[in-house]
């Protein structure tokens, strides 16, 4: 799934990202270019740089879509239209 950031992706909001993602079972990457961190690494989170407008794909494997709505719902990002 391909999510466009609404905000900066920092310490706080960073954190929040890593209870969401923590609360899933599967494996959780994301991908911003050629970069790829673990969706559940909080320092992982952070070196990727997340700026608003930045296109990110995250990688759940196997796919749940219970992710997708959470990660839509959670204020951090949006669907994207590239």
């Amino acid at each position: 799934m391909i999510v466009k950031a609404t905000r900066p992706i920092y310490a706080e909001r960073a954190a929040k990202l890593v209870e969401l993602t923590g609360s899933f079972t599967e494996s959780i990457y994301l991908q911003k270019g050629d970069r790829t961190a673990d969706g559940k690494s909080f320092l992982g989170i952070i070196a990727l740089s997340i700026y608003p407008d930045d296109c990110i794909e995250i990688i759940c494997d196997p796919p749940n879509t219970e992710l997708k709505e959470k990660i839509l719902s959670s204020g951090l990002f949006a669907s994207c239209k590239s």
